[in-house]
């Protein structure tokens, strides 16, 4: 970390699921106003004059899937060659983040399918859009005539802290390949980083609940939960404050896909039921640029629709909806409606879906509530019955209809909703770039331990697994436990244990790491285990058997284990690794 913090500039890339960008500030600005960070404000959406403070998380290949496009410039290139029929030979993928998320093994060489089935690299998609950001940074400060080289730059990658340690690593090697050395890059947790945020903002930045000027001023000892509600996941993180004003993590990151796409998805199926599957797939297959405009409406209306709103909600929709489906079927879709449970609370004329209310907010009912009953179980922990503050974070906290479902199932609870609450994370990111030991003791999120060979004990192991080495019946692939999920790890600390070889005149000695979600796996081989990699300590020459002294530790968010010789008394080389997840 020491290379790190001797850079110019930090610089934080928010990679989400429905949009993305990228925040920075320079070291001598952190240290006067912490807050003085900045954000690209230009992206621009041609087609429909939008300005945002992020991009659409989309990216457009040509036949040879080569890079063309990102973002609006994407949406919008992709629409004009669909509106030309040319469309078909390219290559345009959306909300793709979630294939992390989703995939429980991942791989280097996992694909990615786009709109039209057509595969690509996971791993060059991610890349390109780290590349993307990183190129747009560092062009838009040299306009600016602030020229700064790539290697000035300390980077913050941000990942939800619900995910994988495979997952994790997989957004480590796409930084790679987008150009971002490893030695320049800190992986941060989502969820920590808004937390990291809101630590900072004066009082009034902050709205909900009144007082909450007590959660910015509150004492050690003081618990809080962070929401971070994005585009695909929710992500919950909860950390109580330490005597010296750091963070400690009193519970494993959890959540789901309970993000702002399960809107969409609702919408999209009420759009499905009126004119049914077979027409909607055909109008999203010849109508793309009309197919867009529908997602970019949606965004709007989520974020506008409230609990207690009452007039009709009108949608504007794309008139080659209601074509496709008259031309498909011969029947009129005002007709259609008619025969329908919609009959009475929606109308449906040429380009505008006019719906009660109250259809609308039916929509959020998903999310809401897997989100609030995932909450309740959560305080049913005896450690977090006293949690006084939700803070709620990201892009889909904005929704009023959100806030309130939190607000209404915790009325006892200060809930915090922080102004420009989507930035959060991605300003959050910039904070722990430069102050990376703001959070010293994490929960840990597995069980990690080291295969062993003990003694074979009768009564105790399975007989199936022993082995005689050197006249000794031993027992294989015992599981020895250095970390035990739930423990909580103090971030730089270690973790020791001892290893003694099984033979005289080893050579070397393997140890292979592995980690479960079982608190006491009793083999390395359990269902639950999970082999990440190994450490292969070299041994001089001894005719006795030799001990290795082993230390697992916990950085920033990635775990290192060591290992050394230390019968001989030489000073030996120390072993480490790092580990391949994928």
């Amino acid at each position: 970390m020491a290379d790190k913090k001797d850079k110019l500039l930090v610089a934080a890339i928010d990679f989400g699921t429905t949009f993305s960008g990228y925040a920075f500030s320079f070291k001598h600005d952190y240290k006067t106003d912490p807050l003085r960070i900045s954000t690209n404000q230009n992206w621009v959406a041609g087609s429909r004059g939008l300005v945002s403070l992020k991009a659409p998380t989309c990216v457009l290949l040509d036949s040879k899937k080569e890079f063309l496009a990102f973002g609006y410039e994407a949406e919008d290139m992709y629409s004009e060659l669909a509106l030309d029929d040319n469309h078909f030979d390219y290559y345009f993928f959306k909300r793709f983040k979630m294939v992390l998320h989703d995939t429980r093994k991942l791989s280097r060489t996992i694909l990615i399918k786009d709109d039209k089935g057509k595969e690509a690299p996971a791993l060059d998609l991610f890349a390109h859009v780290i590349r993307y950001l990183k190129s747009h940074l560092l062009d838009s400060l040299d306009k600016k005539g602030t020229t700064v080289n790539n290697s000035d730059i300390h980077w913050v990658l941000t990942v939800p802290a619900i995910w994988t340690d495979s997952a994790k690593q997989f957004m480590r090697e796409a930084a790679d390949k987008g150009g971002i050395d490893q030695k320049q890059l800190t992986i941060c947790l989502e969820p920590e980083a808004a937390s990291l945020y809101c630590q900072h903002l004066p009082t009034e930045k902050l709205m909900g609940n009144p007082g909450t000027q007590s959660f910015l001023s509150s004492n050690s000892g003081t618990k809080y939960m962070i929401i971070d509600l994005g585009g695909g996941t929710a992500d919950i993180t909860i950390h109580q404050k330490q005597p010296d004003g750091t963070l400690k993590e009193l519970n494993r990151p959890t959540g789901g896909p309970w993000g702002g796409t399960k809107v969409d998805e609702a919408f999209h199926q009420m759009l499905i039921k009126i004119i049914s599957g077979p027409c909607f797939k055909k109008f999203m297959d010849d109508c793309k640029a009309d197919d867009l405009d529908i997602h970019r409406e949606l965004e709007t209306k989520k974020r506008t629709i409230k609990p207690d709103s009452e007039s009709k909600i009108t949608v504007k929709l794309p008139v080659s909806l209601v074509m496709t489906f008259e031309e498909e079927t011969g029947e009129k879709i005002k007709e259609v409606l008619q025969q329908m449970k919609y009959a009475d609370k929606m109308t449906w004329q040429t380009d505008k879906l006019r719906m009660e209310a109250g259809l609308f907010k039916d929509m959020f009912k998903e999310p809401a509530n897997m989100l609030v009953e995932h909450l309740q179980d959560l305080m049913t922990k005896e450690n977090l019955k006293d949690i006084s503050t939700l803070l709620m974070v990201g892009g889909f906290s904005e929704s009023p209809m959100m806030l309130d479902a939190v607000m209404k199932a915790f009325p006892n609870k200060k809930v915090i909703v922080p102004e420009d609450a989507g930035l959060a994370v991605l300003k959050g990111a910039v904070l722990f770039g430069h102050k990376p030991q703001a959070i010293t003791i994490r929960k840990a999120r597995y069980t990690y331990g080291i295969n062993i060979s003990p003694p074979f004990v009768k009564g105790d192991h399975s007989p199936t697994r022993k082995v005689t080495i050197d006249g000794v019946d031993r027992v294989k692939d015992v599981f020895k436990k250095y970390i035990q999920c739930d423990q909580d790890i103090r971030v730089g600390e270690a973790v020791s244990g001892r290893h003694v070889t099984i033979k005289s005149n080893q050579s070397e000695m393997l140890l292979k790491i592995f980690a479960s979600e079982d608190p006491n796996p009793k083999y390395v081989t359990d269902k639950s285990c999970e082999y990440l990699g190994k450490v292969v300590v070299k041994l001089p020459e001894a005719k006795e058997r030799l001990k290795v002294d082993v230390k697992m530790i916990f950085g920033e968010t990635e775990l290192m284990v060591e290992a050394k010789e230390s019968t001989t008394g030489v000073p030996g080389k120390v072993y480490s690794s790092y580990f391949d997840f994928l």
